[in-house]
Parts: C-alpha cells; structure tokens; sequence
C-alpha cells in the first residue's frame, strides 16, 4: 500500500535502501473528529487487523504510537510521552523507542518546533504525522491518553510492578528505591518525574517504558473476555483506533511480545536556539531508526 504524501518526503530518507521485508500495514486513520493535517491525505478508513488473517499479520510488521498527553482530559495541552512501539515478527521482538518531547523538527505550516507541539496545534492527528516524519516510518495505529485515563488503566489491571532505582516524592507520592508494587496515582508520579532524575527527560522516557511494559504485561496475563471489559472500560479516557478484537488478534499473532523486548533510545544533544532548550538530532540518526524501525 502507498504510503501517506509527507511521511517519507523529507530528503533525509530518499537514499535508503528498499526495506528488506514486508513493510508495516500503513493505515494510519485520525481519530473520530479529527480531520487530516492539510497537505495529508488519510487513507480509506477501516480496521487493519480485522481485515487480516492471523497469518498475514505474523508475517508484517506492526507499528503503533502510543501518544499520553499533560492534561487529566484529552486533546488539551501538548505530547508529554511519545512512544514508539514496532512489533517485528522475522526479529520476533518488540521494540520500544521514546521521541523526547523536546525534539526539535520542521513542522509543516508551523516552522521549527518541540515534537510535542504538534499536538497542541492538531491533536493526535498532527502529533502522529509529526512523528511518522520525523522517523519516515507510517503508523499503522494509535494509543491517545490523557493523565486520567493513564491513572484508570493502571487501576484497572490492579496496579504494576516496577524496579525503581531514584528516592523521590511528586504530586504527594513518594517513591523509593527497589521492587514496587505501584497503583494508578503512584505510576503516574514515577512516569512523569524529571527535575530529580540525573537523566532528565531520557531517565524519564526510560521510566515510562517500564510503566508501559509492566501494563502489557499485566494486560497480557488476562483472558481474552477479561481483557475485551478491561478495555471497554476504558473506552472513555483512553481514545485509539484499535478495536478490542484487534487488540486480541495482536496479542495471538505477535505472542513473543512480552518476552521479547528491546528499548531503543534516540541520539542527539540538548541544545539551547534562540533562548529555547531543544533536543536536536542528527540526520544520521533519524536515518538509522527509520533503517531499524521500517
């Protein structure tokens, strides 16, 4: 299938090699009341996975935008997580890449912007767009989520387990070194930290996976009818295009997910352009991720 105009337009990715295996399903469709970015055409809208037979989608690669915003409601505020998630059955591994917010890019209509304005200007439409450029890798689905909706997924599954290496207490929570069992509220203070982590927004992005990871994994251990009322329950705080019987079909087709994992991280430099602290990244390096992503 054709990609959408302006996911590999940017002349960065033009001289890369044919990739060496199918490539993702690429039907990116916005969400419901969100028109396309001018400029971007949407492909027919329809669910890719119900359309696919468990054997077309093992054999595909599977790309999904995680998008979780830094507001209680959705489509307010800007992108405070991007996580990129890639599910590669010939590697049979799930790869993980965090897009620091503060990355700069060239945004269509807007000039040179942080990743996560985009979201401000166009919601998880423009967001996932931005992001899609920035890699040249076409999202075939998306996972939009606002800090409530965060916090009632979390509650949801009856909390995660993570290995905290930092001390430090947010938003009344106080989080301590070692082995925790973290509800919703909690989570979302260890998710967000970044002032008192030495990494700053790189620890951060590395805490939000584990977050990320421990709820697949607690989503994982459910039954398929457990799992379709765990996510109907969460129809109103978490927006995606992925039906429950989609997020069933994946979970059959790409079974190594939960024990075959790689966190991949983006390279660059903070760097400070007319008195704003950007992340700036090379071409170079967009160039590698779209080579391991695509």
């Amino acid at each position: 299938m054709p990609l959408r105009p302006g996911v590999l337009d940017d002349p960065v990715f033009r001289a890369l090699p044919a990739p060496a295996q199918p490539p993702s399903l690429g039907r990116y469709v916005p969400p419901k009341g969100q028109a396309a970015p001018a400029g971007a055409s949407a492909p027919t809208p329809g669910p890719f996975i119900e359309r696919d037979s468990s054997a077309q989608l093992a054999r595909r690669k599977v790309h999904i935008l995680l998008i979780g915003n830094d507001q209680p409601a959705l489509g307010r505020g800007r992108g405070d997580t991007l996580l990129s998630l890639t599910f590669d059955p010939v590697a049979r591994t799930l790869y993980f890449l965090s897009i620091p917010r503060d990355t700069r890019i060239e945004l269509p209509g807007h000039g040179l912007v942080k990743i996560n304005a985009a979201y401000a200007y166009g919601g998880a439409s423009l967001q996932t767009t931005a992001v899609e450029r920035f890699l040249g890798v076409p999202f075939d689905k998306y996972v939009e989520v606002s800090l409530d909706g965060f916090v009632q997924a979390i509650d949801a599954v009856g909390g995660v387990d993570v290995d905290s290496a930092l001390d430090f207490e947010l938003d009344g929570q106080h989080i301590t070194r070692g082995r925790l069992h973290l509800a919703g509220e909690q989570a979302l203070a260890y998710a967000r930290m970044r002032h008192d982590d030495p990494q700053g927004d790189l620890g951060r992005n590395a805490r939000q996976q584990q977050v990320v990871r421990a709820l697949m994994r607690a989503l994982g251990g459910l039954d398929t009818p457990e799992l379709t009322r765990v996510l109907g329950r969460l129809s109103d705080s978490v927006r995606t295009n992925f039906s429950p019987s989609e997020v069933v079909k994946l979970r059959a087709a790409h079974a190594y997910m939960l024990d075959h994992q790689t966190a991949e991280r983006v390279r660059g430099e903070n760097r400070k352009i007319g008195g704003v602290w950007y992340y700036v990244v090379p071409d170079r390096e967009r160039q590698r991720l779209n080579l391991l992503l695509r």
